[in-house]
């Protein structure tokens, strides 16, 4: 049975070696959504156990020897390096396993070339033919730039809207669902016609035997050039 530490010291270095690697985790878990390791508990301390040794080697290998040769002098703990302890504490726990996982797993407009090359050295650390994306429906979901959806649930019955910033689908391992912020009528053929009056959008879970598009218009289009003119 696993004992828990009761004294400062002890509490301090149980922290420490489980802190970095929960928050890279729940950082991660958070940016790519939760998947079967993310669901058990054992799964995600044994992961988080396994992120943070790799962290507190880091750490131990830059800041051991100046801490060993701090303890060996015997001198009296300043208030200050007490602050310093406790700073150095959130940055290591904290601020970098956060900042690592948003590289790594996120990473916004400015973070876009580090997010590149931690693809490409996970694509290369990796096989080649393994593709981290579950299924194709969580691969068409999350990288689709088009603004419009239609679902065909039975012959000539057709459902869609406008598939806006307000529009939400499931992934894996959460079964298929999609929410339409902006309804409009459809046609036998699965053209839009007018938006559905007083809407305020559209549940659908998607069974194995409905059809799925997501489609461009004119404005989408020119918005997916320019963002890929800007990369």
């Amino acid at each position: 049975m696993l004992t828990l530490p009761t004294d400062g010291l002890g509490i301090l270095s149980y922290l420490a070696l489980i802190v970095p690697g929960v928050i890279f985790i729940l950082v991660r878990s958070q940016l790519r959504g939760f998947r079967d390791v993310d669901r058990s508990v054992g799964s995600r301390i044994l992961l988080a156990f396994i992120v943070s040794v790799i962290f507190d080697a880091v750490y131990i290998a830059v800041l051991g020897p100046p801490v060993i040769a701090r303890l060996r002098s015997g001198e009296a703990i300043a208030p200050a390096e007490v602050s310093v302890a406790a700073w150095l504490f959130l940055l290591m726990g904290i601020v970098i396993p956060a900042l690592l996982s948003y590289v790594v797993y996120g990473g916004g407009r400015a973070l876009q070339p580090l997010h590149r090359l931690a693809s490409r050295m996970r694509s290369h650390l990796t096989d080649s033919r393994y593709e981290a994306t579950p299924t194709a429906w969580d691969l068409a979901a999350t990288t689709t730039e088009a603004g419009w959806v239609r679902i065909r649930i039975a012959d000539g019955v057709w459902i869609g809207g406008r598939f806006g910033d307000q529009s939400y689908f499931s992934t894996y391992p959460e079964p298929r669902d999609i929410f339409i912020e902006t309804q409009y009528m459809m046609d036998q053929m699965g053209a839009f016609n007018d938006p559905v009056e007083g809407s305020a959008g559209v549940w659908v879970a998607v069974r194995d035997d409905y059809i799925v598009e997501w489609l461009y218009d004119a404005e989408d289009r020119l918005e997916s050039d320019v963002r890929k003119q800007a990369g």
